[in-house]
């Protein structure tokens, strides 16, 4: 089918005009339906059609909901991007929170939003992260301009923890920031809901591995007084 030609290309656009709640429903399933093929199947090796028959539609209505499978694909890495920026934002505007704060915070939030939003998040990670700062499509321009907003808010945290006097400042903004967000993105290959652990309980962990090498001592013991759970791990 030529998407493109047809006009069920126009029907798709009119529908995500409106926004009904219907077709967003129906939408969203499909979105789901996409993400754990692409997980399981990987995104190069899944076809519209195999999305289509997981979300219960025919060939042709497939259309109805998205031209494309990276149109799905898309769709899916934006709208958990853009929750993490605003999530981001918003702890940046909290001026009663320190930058250690800020830091664990959004490293819990983002760790709990791949456990919600699993696989979708994960695609991303296997499949395309590496290959969109080549693409010169407009949507990968887009995303990478977003990827980069986010980094700039996670490295203004680090900087933060760093003149307050609780990160240690012999490691430079980018190495903290590899070393700790670089956990989080590997769990793409091991991680699964309801496999024995929360994306809490991983995010907290890994926390607790960090700071017991990334933190000064004032650092630390700031975290132990004001964090009841974070004394605990940190003993």
């Amino acid at each position: 089918m030529n998407d493109k030609s047809s006009n069920i290309s126009k029907r798709r656009r009119t529908a995500r005009a409106k926004d009904s709640a219907d077709y967003v429903a129906k939408r969203a399933e499909v979105l789901g339906a996409a993400a754990t093929l692409f997980k399981q199947q990987g995104f190069h090796s899944t076809r519209l059609v195999d999305v289509a028959r997981e979300a219960g539609l025919d060939r042709a209505t497939i259309y109805y909901y998205a031209g494309s499978k990276e149109e799905l694909l898309q769709d899916i890495v934006g709208g958990v991007l853009d929750t993490a920026i605003a999530a981001a934002q918003e702890l940046g505007a909290d001026v009663t929170l320190t930058g250690m704060q800020r830091l664990h915070q959004i490293f819990v939030i983002l760790m709990t939003s791949y456990e919600e939003n699993y696989p979708a998040t994960f695609v991303y990670i296997q499949e395309q992260m590496h290959q969109v700062g080549v693409q010169e499509t407009e949507w990968a321009k887009a995303i990478l301009k977003r990827t980069r907003l986010f980094d700039r808010m996670l490295i203004d945290f680090i900087k933060e923890g760093i003149e307050e006097g609780d990160l240690r400042s012999d490691i430079p903004p980018r190495l903290h920031e590899n070393a700790l967000f670089g956990m989080l993105n590997w769990t793409h290959r091991w991680f699964v809901p309801g496999g024995g652990l929360t994306g809490r309980q991983v995010a907290e962990t890994f926390w607790s591995i960090y700071t017991g090498g990334a933190l000064t001592d004032s650092g630390r013991k700031k975290i132990c007084t004001s964090d009841p759970v974070l004394s605990v791990v940190n003993g």
